[in-house]
C-alpha cells in the first residue's frame, strides 16, 4: 500500500479535485515527497537521527497496512473536509474491505515508539557513561593537580633552604675571616701599630710593598784545564 488514495478511492469511487483548495494540498504533498536528500546517517548527530534510521536498525517489521498509511488516508482529499466522525468511519470500512483492521496501524506505532524509547534509552545510557567517565577524569586531574601543588611546595621549599645554607655559609666564613683579621692584627701589632686590615689599609699596605725581585743568574763556573 504506497498511499491511501488507493483504498479509499475504491471504496468511495473515484473523486476529481473540485477546488482550489484541494490541488494546493495535492501539491504541497508532492513537493514533500520531493525535500533534498538527507546528510549521510554517520554525519548527523544522535539526537538528530532520523527515525526512520531507528526504525531499520531496530528491525521494526514493514507493515502492510501502517501507522502511515493511516495518516495518509486522513490526509486523503476525498475525506479531507469530512468531519471527524466521518472520517473515522469512512476509514474503518476502507480497511475492513481491503482486510485490514486498525489494530494494524495501531500495533505498527506500538512498536515504533518501543523503537524509538529504546534509542532514547541508548542516548541517556550515553550521557550516564560520559557523566561517570567525566567523574573519573575529574578525580584524575584533581590528584595530578594536588600532587602538581605538592611537588611546587617542595621545590619552593629547596629553594629556599638551598638559599638560606648559602647566607648561612657567606655569615660562618665571615666569622672565620674575622677571626683571622684579628689574629693577624694583634700579630703585627708591635711592629706596626693598630692594623684594621679594611680596605684603605690593605691597599696602603700593598702600595708600600716593593716587588721582589727574581735572583740573577750566578756567573759560570771557570774550571782550570789542567786541575784534574
Amino acid at each position: 500500500m504506497s498511499n491511501g488514495t488507493g483504498m479509499l478511492g475504491r471504496f468511495f469511487g473515484s473523486k476529481p479535485e473540485s477546488n482550489r483548495d484541494e490541488r494546493d494540498r495535492r501539491h504541497h504533498h508532492e513537493e514533500r515527497t520531493h525535500e533534498p536528500p538527507r546528510p549521510p546517517e554517520e554525519d548527523v548527530p544522535p539526537h538528530l537521527r532520523s527515525f526512520e534510521s531507528i526504525y531499520r536498525s531496530a528491525r521494526v517489521p514493514v507493515s502492510p497496512c501502517g501507522v502511515e498509511e493511516l495518516e495518509k488516508m486522513i490526509a486523503n482529499p476525498i475525506i479531507a473536509n469530512a468531519p471527524p466522525e466521518t472520517k473515522v468511519i469512512a476509514l474503518k470500512f476502507a480497511l475492513d474491505r481491503e482486510g485490514h483492521t486498525i489494530e494494524e496501524p495501531k500495533a505498527d506505532a506500538a512498536r515504533k515508539v518501543k523503537a524509538l524509547d529504546a534509542y532514547h534509552g541508548t542516548l541517556l545510557q550515553r550521557a550516564d557513561s560520559l557523566e561517570r567517565r567525566n567523574a573519573e577524569r575529574f578525580k584524575e586531574m584533581e590528584a595530578e593537580r594536588l600532587e602538581f601543588i605538592r611537588r611546587q611546595e617542595e621545590e619552593k621549599e629547596r629553594l629556599v633552604q638551598e638559599a638560606q645554607e648559602a647566607e648561612r655559609q657567606a655569615r660562618e666564613f665571615e666569622a672565620r675571616l674575622n677571626a683571622e683579621r684579628q689574629r693577624l692584627s694583634e700579630l703585627l701589632r708591635p711592629f706596626v701599630g693598630e692594623l684594621d686590615f679594611n680596605e684603605a689599609d690593605l691597599d696602603s699596605v700593598l702600595s708600600d710593598v716593593t716587588p721582589a725581585q727574581a735572583p740573577s743568574n750566578p756567573p759560570p763556573v771557570m774550571v782550570d784545564p789542567s786541575v784534574r
